[in-house]
């Protein structure tokens, strides 16, 4: 279940094993979900209904450091994702990963489905509402908060989307701003947080999640 506090793991597939739920639990759970495109998708436009990784992720989806953290050795090439809509907040969501990309007779498919689905979806949901939300903190949102008076909001933004592996333009898309906008406020919080590049970026928020 996806909201802006993070994310809560309900139940998982009867085939899941072990190191499935750990990487789960202890990798997305405590941190990486905020970089996967579903959940950026989901906060910046909560809606019920079928999404394929093809359509949200970023261009270079494969160079990011969420793909080579968890995508690539927890959900394997492709994924797909029903949502439903539950409040203004939470958003239950159904998440199939697969280890061939999907075709289009597939994707169809998975759309021709989708009211059954959510509808299925939304009775379970009601079995489900004594789960307990994860305990873990969320290292990150502690840490952009302690940065909140160094950046400004918009440094903020960009940070978020830059962490996600979005590029320059793709930023500057989502923010309707320009790519050189993008550039200039990406150079400050670097410099505010004395880093780099990319990887550093990465680390300052998620070494403790990933180690």
């Amino acid at each position: 279940m996806f909201d802006n506090e993070g994310v809560q793991a309900i139940c998982y597939p009867d085939t899941a094993d072990d190191e499935e739920i750990d990487g789960l639990l202890n990798r997305y759970v405590k941190g990486l979900y905020i970089l996967d495109p579903f959940y950026i998708a989901n906060r910046e436009n909560p809606q019920s209904g079928f999404f394929h990784l093809l359509d949200i992720a970023p261009t270079h989806f494969l160079e990011t450091e969420y793909y080579h953290l968890y995508f690539e050795q927890f959900v394997s090439v492709d994924e797909v994702q029903y949502n439903v809509q539950l409040d203004s907040e939470k958003t239950l969501c159904l998440s199939m990963g697969s280890k061939s990309h999907f075709t289009q007779e597939h994707i169809v498919i998975f759309d021709l489905v989708k009211p059954w689905v959510l509808a299925l979806m939304k009775q379970r949901i009601a079995f489900d509402t004594q789960e307990e939300k994860s305990s873990h903190p969320q290292q990150w949102q502690d840490k952009i908060l302690e940065l909140a008076p160094q950046l400004t909001g918009r440094e903020i933004d960009v940070l978020k989307l830059a962490l996600s592996g979005f590029s320059n333009s793709e930023i500057a898309g989502k923010l309707s701003v320009s790519p050189e906008t993008v550039k200039v406020h990406r150079r400050n919080f670097y410099g505010k947080l004395n880093i780099k590049s990319q990887s550093e970026l990465f680390a300052y928020f998620f070494r403790s999640t990933i180690t």
